[in-house]
């Protein structure tokens, strides 16, 4: 039998250790107990050999910010010289400890450095302000700066930026300016730090000059002052200079953190440029910069935001790709976004996605869950889900009862809505304005307009300041009630006390207006609308009003140099889409010709639906491919519609053929099996189908989950 390879040496072991590129931090983690086992065996005479590693070690581990390790190492040495600490050894310590803000470690062991017979240095002092400045105790370390020359130190660059540091996170601009102007030589980290610094006190011009004069000085500005003033951008919404920041940085040849390259993204998403946040996402990836968990929720969060639930569907499949794990925000804002689309089962199905994962549901998911039920009217399950949470372990809070009680009032539950409002109150949930809106609702319907203004006084009474929702309730009933006097009285009111009216209290005024012919009094409306700035939400008033008064409303609208907009239209078109009335969605699609506005994404999807609804499937299907040759991404419920209507008329090849054409790869599989499959064709009446599509799926290597597979296996199993 062949003997082992000899052992290497101690001293050939940590020598190759010494000389090794740098290691992760966990190989560093694992190595010093080796190192440490390998000095304690060592005899006395090898002992010295170990001198270097553990200045590599100390070096290291300081970079890494891995101060508990540099203290048992430090012991170690302490304790079992040789070597024993130099005063450089004291010092790597001092300062991982100062950088920590752990002051009172790093002055016990200033004290041992000195009756060790090591003189404190100017590293020492140095580290010592850092450690001051970030323990927020700046006159402390002002005074140690003060007294630098006179223990024979240069008050250097390292000392002022430290200081300069202090000042500036303490929130002390102008004391830092003026400390910089006393510098002999700054270098390139005192200017970032002040960049930062003048950013975080949103003086960004004086930075941007800041970053200008280190290029003028023949410095590469840092990541860390180009990250300053790319995160200012983004908080004052200037995602475009941003974005223009970011570039530079790519160009300069940095990689920007994740943190810096999501705050763009996101910035975009802010103002639902989707577009442009979609350019940095793909941008940041191709330059090296890896999207995390966040960049993917920030993602997630705007497509939801503006109503493409399908694009956040998709980045789920995106996320397994490129090994980043959902977390429970990645859920909430689809679950959320599910239930505003109106998409109940789905969220459900989400949950259970979700669950399946391993993640377990929190309040604000059952907050939406809840709401959602209500909204739809299935206050019954919404009721049982409430019941269950104390078995989930979730407590509920303000937003939980609101939620039932407002579902419980639309239902009719009147009586059982006010004795949940002594439950909440029992609860410890103090009633806010949310929580008697719809008992004012309620009143003002069975009971009229002042019933609801009676109750508007209690709240007043009981220190509850009703909110602008709270008094346009009440003007609503008033106006139906043609009392326009006191609403135009109760409107003065709430101006009075503070509360300002917002798009629905004008879409009331406008309604109301209308309906009674009084377009002079609707002109007005519009013209405070854009006086108030609420024009920008004026779509909603479109959704109320008769065609009839449309086209009126429209020239009123230019005479007044009040745009229309594609959203006015959309909100119109959506409107007579419901109602299946195609003339006058072809009447409004000329008007936008007219007024040189094109089709976008959404107008192309409501009008799908509407052909969809009047079972024109092919004008639906030109229609669509018009709109993927336009570069948009029709929404699943479209190709839901369109393939289960064209199945419902014996169609069914052509919908295969269809579905087999389809980019299935841009949406997320799940959500098209549960939309398109088991909503657009199990459960109406077209199971057979089902094997059909899923090969498809299958062949383009689109494979739902495994909870998904089951959904399917039950959803079969009760129509058989």
């Amino acid at each position: 039998m062949a003997s082992p390879p000899p052992s290497p040496s101690p001293a050939a072991l940590i020598a190759h250790l010494a000389g090794s590129p740098a290691p992760s931090r966990h190989l560093l983690d694992i190595s010093l107990p080796v190192v440490l086992r390998l000095h304690a065996l060592s005899p006395p005479t090898l002992r010295p050999l170990f001198d270097r590693p553990f200045r590599f070690l100390l070096t290291r581990f300081s970079r890494y910010a891995l101060t508990p390790l540099m203290v048992r190492l430090f012991a170690h040495m302490y304790h079992r010289a040789p070597p024993a600490p130099t005063g450089a050894t004291y010092n790597a310590l001092i300062r991982a400890l100062c950088r920590r803000a752990d002051l009172r470690h790093a002055q016990r062991y200033l004290s041992l450095m000195v009756r060790s017979g090591w003189r404190p240095d100017a590293f020492t002092f140095n580290s010592l302000i850092l450690g001051y400045c970030r323990t927020q105790q700046l006159e402390v370390a002002q005074d140690l700066f003060d007294k630098m020359p006179f223990r024979g130190f240069s008050q250097d660059a390292v000392a002022y930026t430290a200081l300069i540091e202090g000042f500036c996170e303490s929130g002390r601009i102008d004391e830092a300016l003026e400390l910089f102007r006393e510098m002999e030589q700054p270098d390139m980290y005192t200017h970032a730090a002040l960049v930062k610094g003048l950013c975080d006190a949103r003086r960004g011009e004086e930075g941007l000059c800041m970053l200008q004069k280190m290029k003028e000085l023949g410095w590469r500005p840092t990541n860390r002052a180009y990250a300053a003033l790319v995160d200012l951008w983004c908080r004052e919404r200037k995602a475009e200079e941003a974005e223009k920041m970011l570039n530079e940085m790519f160009d300069n040849g940095l990689v920007p953190c994740v943190v810096t390259c999501t705050a763009v993204m996101n910035a975009y998403c802010r103002e639902a440029r989707m577009s442009d946040a979609l350019r940095v996402f793909e941008s940041m990836k191709l330059k090296g910069c890896e999207p995390n968990v966040w960049t993917y929720n920030a993602m997630v969060q705007g497509f939801c935001n503006v109503g493409k639930v399908y694009k956040a569907m998709a980045l789920l499949d995106q996320m397994r790709e490129c090994g980043i794990e959902p977390d429970v925000v990645t859920y909430n804002l689809l679950i959320r976004g599910q239930c505003i689309d109106g998409h109940i089962e789905s969220t459900f199905r989400l949950l259970r996605l979700m669950q399946g994962n391993g993640l377990a549901a929190d309040q604000y998911i059952y907050n939406v869950l809840i709401d959602a039920l209500c909204k739809t009217g299935k206050v019954d399950e919404a009721f049982s889900l409430f019941d269950g949470l104390e078995y989930r372990g979730i407590r509920p809070n303000s937003v939980t009862f609101n939620t039932v009680i407002n579902g419980l009032c639309k239902a009719g539950k009147f009586d059982v809505a006010c004795t949940f409002l002594e439950k909440m109150v029992s609860a410890g949930c103090a009633p806010d304005t949310y929580t008697y809106s719809p008992f004012i609702e309620n009143l003002c319907e069975t009971k009229g307009s002042q019933a609801g203004l009676s109750f508007i006084d209690e709240m007043l009474q009981k220190d509850v300041m009703p909110s602008t929702v709270n008094y346009t309730i009440v003007i609503d009933r008033l106006f139906k009630e043609m009392n326009y006097g006191l609403a135009t009285r109760i409107w003065g009111q709430m101006v009075s006390l503070g509360c300002s009216p917002d798009v629905v209290t004008y879409t009331t005024s406008v309604r109301a207006y209308c309906n009674e012919g009084r377009l002079d009094e609707a002109e007005n409306v519009v013209m405070e609308m854009k006086k108030e700035e609420a024009s920008r939400t004026r779509t909603s008033v479109w959704k109320t009003i008769e065609l009839a008064d449309v086209f009126e409303l429209f020239e009123l609208m230019k005479k007044n140099s009040v745009p229309s907009s594609a959203r006015a239209y959309l909100a119109i078109l959506e409107a007579f889409s419901e109602d299946r009335k195609l003339d006058e969605v072809t009447s409004l699609v000329s008007c936008m010709k007219e007024d040189n506005l094109p089709l976008n994404e959404d107008i192309y999807t409501a009008l799908i639906n509407c052909f969809c609804k009047l079972r024109i499937y092919p004008d639906a299907w030109a229609l669509l491919c018009s709109m993927i040759g336009h570069g948009f991404l029709p929404n699943l419920i479209s190709y839901q519609q369109l393939l289960s209507g064209l199945t419902a008329e014996g169609q069914a090849d052509r919908a295969k053929e269809i579905f087999r054409g389809l980019r299935w790869k841009e949406y997320n599989t799940d959500e098209i099996v549960w939309k398109v499959i088991i909503d657009g064709l199990i459960r109406k009446g077209h199971p057979d189908m089902c094997h059909d599509m899923i090969s498809i799926l299958e062949q383009m290597k689109c494979k739902p989950s495994d909870e998904t597979y089951a959904m399917l296996t039950e959803e079969l199993s009760t129509r058989e």
